[in-house]
């Protein structure tokens, strides 16, 4: 089967008159720059079609974007096409690198004939815009059809005759019946009824319609008849008493003659080849090959042609016959776009995306299969405007995908395949996780650490997302693989959820260890700074009671009660560790005390005795 790249422009439908107006025209060469070498696929024949072999080898600009021809993808066997006898070509060809000239071959029936009578190795197809004849078929020739063409009778754009002419007026202009363009409502003119010359695949074509006209039977062609160069525009564009075949192609190829109503007949072109050439030459001509290929189609149509559809859509385009053709199903086919990305989400999966760009039409009923290599690993099917599936059990590294796009049965759409998505399948990596120490109270530091290696061991590269009493910190791996962050003393008591997230990498997914981390209570040290004796005339006196837990002093909240047996005594409030007290009026005598600290949220109660003496 043909590789077909598919183009990014739709040129669906009948479309060859729009193609016309924004493509180009034909290729300034009649011929190959040289000679064809061994190997090349060589062609002669029909004037017809001798235009669209031309970009079908050689590509052209159609609405402004450079569409290669099949030669753009072969180095070697290159398809070579040599024009018909004209006013601009030569009466010899070399038709093979190192072989003598031959005549050349002009229109179908000669183009034909050198394939048998006598057979020339060195040309490989014929061009045709007839159907084979009964000497051709004996001879074992098939042809392969591939376009649709219109055949009409044209006039010059300043004309004597009418704008349309009746069956009968057409047959009696052949047979010589009719003479002057006013028997049959034109202006007064002699009428120059033309004809291709003798072998010409439209000249035959044009006689059996002749025969349709005519109830059957042969027409015989009058002595004014006139025997002309197939499609050759010189003959009638000047002549306001002209009209001959034409095909409507080539008639808006050259836009400089009229095409008259009342007659119109369809007929395929063809590619003619030996039986012996059919199967190394259907990679060209074939149903498959690139002739047929919707990348073919808007270079048929810049020719002035409808591509004809091929089976699988209810046409015969690479269909080889030796009947002629009467499937004219044309190729609607709307091109696609399909693009794939790809992504390892977990340790040993892949997850697909894909996209398919077909213009507006619906694609729910196709699916997408991906393929590693010619392999194929997972089929999509569509959900919420993509096509999209996972799958498992990947070997970890890099894999490169393709989407290959399956329209649905009877969708008139073409398949596409995706530019290759590449993705590193990642590892699940080996973290360790810890806290240190592993018990804390309030006033110590606590380290919070994570490493990270590869399952070989290999230290990890990436981040490492610690979550520790809700407040989150992102620190990075060191060479080692490690991070580490530091929980400080002033932290307070109680239960915290700890999170350490390894945020994964280009190889390693993320991967986390969570737990409880619990801050015990700190137990102070108590201490006080009134006098040991005081005046027993003295109101009140004034001293501290001191609450100790290194590192944090400043954090340390609440109360003292200061008691003398059961009795208060005093009271004071703790604030950075620190309690001002002032005591009443002591008696003579020592007095036993008792600070009494209440505690807060992160350091135990405690209670320290003093002695006060009265003098």
């Amino acid at each position: 089967m043909f590789a077909r790249p598919l183009l990014s422009t739709v040129l669906a439908g009948s479309l060859a008159t729009a193609a016309l107006a924004l493509g180009s025209l034909a290729p300034a060469s009649a011929d190959p720059a040289a000679p064809p070498a061994a190997g090349d696929i060589v062609g002669v024949g029909s004037d017809t079609s001798q235009f669209v072999l031309d970009n079908l080898a050689d590509g052209a600009t159609v609405a402004g974007t450079a569409v290669p021809g099949y030669n753009a993808s072969v180095t070697t066997g290159k398809l070579r096409s040599f024009h018909a006898l004209t006013a601009g070509t030569s009466a010899q060809i070399v038709v093979r690198q190192g072989t003598q000239p031959v005549n050349r071959p002009n229109g179908s029936g000669q183009g034909k004939a050198t394939l048998y009578n006598p057979s020339n190795p060195n040309i490989d197809f014929a061009r045709s815009s007839s159907a084979l004849n009964d000497a051709e078929v004996n001879a074992g020739l098939y042809a392969y059809p591939f376009a649709v063409d219109g055949l009409g009778l044209a006039t010059a754009r300043t004309t004597n005759a009418p704008a349309t002419l009746t069956s009968a007026q057409i047959v009696g202009i052949y047979q010589g019946t009719i003479k002057n363009w006013s028997e049959v409502g034109g202006k007064a003119g002699a009428i120059v009824p033309q004809i291709p010359q003798s072998g010409s695949g439209t000249r035959s074509f044009f006689t059996s319609e002749l025969k349709k006209l005519n109830g059957g039977v042969d027409v015989t062609l009058a002595a004014t008849v006139v025997d002309v160069q197939e499609h050759d525009d010189t003959t009638v564009k000047s002549n306001p008493n002209a009209i001959a075949p034409f095909s409507t192609g080539r008639a808006e190829l050259a836009g400089t003659v009229t095409i008259v109503g009342g007659f119109s007949a369809k007929r395929a072109l063809y590619n003619v080849v030996r039986a012996a050439d059919r199967t190394r030459l259907a990679g060209v001509f074939g149903a498959d090959g690139f002739v047929c290929s919707t990348d073919a189609r808007p270079l048929i149509e810049a020719a002035g042609f409808d591509q004809l559809a091929r089976d699988e859509f209810g046409g015969v385009c690479g269909e080889a016959t030796q009947s002629a053709t009467s499937n004219f199903t044309t190729n609607e086919v709307v091109v696609t776009g399909t693009t794939l990305t790809a992504s390892s989400p977990a340790a040993g999966s892949v997850a697909f995306a894909a996209t398919v760009d077909a213009k507006g039409a619906d694609v729910s009923a196709g699916t997408v299969e991906v393929l590693e290599g010619t392999t194929k690993v997972a089929t999509a099917r569509f959900a919420q405007g993509r096509f999209a599936t996972t799958i498992t059990g990947v070997p970890a590294g890099s894999h490169t995908y393709t989407a290959r796009y399956v329209p649905g049965s009877g969708v008139l759409q073409e398949g596409s395949t995706s530019a290759a998505a590449s993705v590193v399948v990642k590892v699940a990596p080996v973290l360790r996780a810890g806290v240190s120490p592993s018990r804390s109270s309030f006033g110590q530091a606590r380290v919070l650490s994570a490493t990270v290696t590869t399952p070989d061991g290999a230290a990890a590269t990436g981040q490492v997302r610690f979550t520790f009493g809700g407040a989150r910190t992102t620190v990075a791996l060191d060479a080692n693989g490690k991070a580490t962050l530091t929980a400080g003393a002033s932290t307070p008591a109680g239960a915290y959820a700890i999170k350490m997230e390894y945020l994964g990498n280009d190889v390693l997914v993320p991967a986390s260890a969570s737990g409880t981390h619990t801050i015990q209570k700190a137990t102070p040290a108590i201490g006080e700074t009134f006098p040991s004796a005081v005046s027993t005339s003295a109101s009140r006196t004034r001293g501290t009671v001191v609450v100790t837990v290194p590192g944090v002093q400043q954090a340390i909240t609440g109360s003292v009660t200061i008691y003398a047996g059961s009795k208060v005594f005093a009271r004071g409030t703790v604030s950075r560790g620190v309690a001002a007290i002032t005591l009443p009026k002591v008696g003579r005598g020592t007095h036993t005390l008792r600070a009494v600290y209440s505690g807060d949220r992160s350091v135990n109660g405690r209670s320290q005795t003093f002695t006060v003496t009265g003098r």
